[in-house]
């Protein structure tokens, strides 16, 4: 079954505030993360906007904009972890080993299709960064296990990296390869941050996925 997504103007217009309100929350507390379209354009599931719109309720209200958020999707994470790696090509295999101690720690309270799911989209991001970075900084992987969905962060030093240049590696003979099909084929939503001294990517993994 094909899920409607709407558009981030068109979520602003329906709530009656800025999609900048929007970017904002999306980044300072990951509440809801929306997907990505093919252009990199923002797309929200209907159950997104009906949690941003409880938010919004609540800020009108008076409450603050982390307190509503909290109220509206925090729950404690199982396990989290931070962890350094150097920028080579060993690089994604530390990312999977970070993984599966992670996963050891919550002694198999996730489903092995999962935890393999997790382990590839690390390894990915870990392999992109490596790619895209400037080679000298370490790369940092931070990931939170939460009960039915992790979030995973990865953050590289270098130039700021427009979303095109990225899918433009994706043709044929490209250097990152098939990195972004396969986070955009499991992911929940991501996104990407990218400024003059380095770049971060944040991808949600749900536990539940279509068969």
């Amino acid at each position: 079954m094909t899920v409607a997504l709407l558009e981030i103007g068109a979520v602003a217009r329906e709530l009656g505030i800025a999609p900048s309100t929007l970017r904002s929350w999306e980044r300072r507390y990951r509440t809801v993360v929306p997907r990505r379209g093919p252009n990199g354009q923002r797309l929200y599931a209907r159950d997104q906007v009906l949690v941003l719109r409880d938010i919004l309720a609540q800020t009108r209200l008076g409450v603050r904009a982390g307190a509503a958020h909290q109220a509206a999707g925090f729950t404690a994470p199982l396990a989290s972890s931070r962890a350094r790696l150097t920028p080579s090509p060993q690089a994604s295999l530390g990312a999977r080993r970070e993984v599966d101690r992670l996963l050891e720690s919550v002694d198999g309270r996730l489903d092995e299709r999962f935890a393999f799911n997790l382990r590839l989209v690390a390894s990915e991001l870990v392999k992109n960064a490596v790619v895209h970075g400037d080679g000298a900084q370490e790369i940092e992987l931070e990931i939170e296990l939460f009960a039915d969905w992790a979030e995973l962060r990865v953050r590289n030093g270098g130039v700021r990296l427009a979303l095109r240049n990225l899918r433009a590696k994706r043709r044929p003979g490209g250097a990152s390869g098939r990195g972004l099909e396969i986070i955009d084929a499991l992911a929940d939503g991501w996104t990407i941050d990218s400024g003059p001294i380095g770049t971060s990517i944040t991808v949600r993994l749900s536990s539940i996925h279509d068969a």
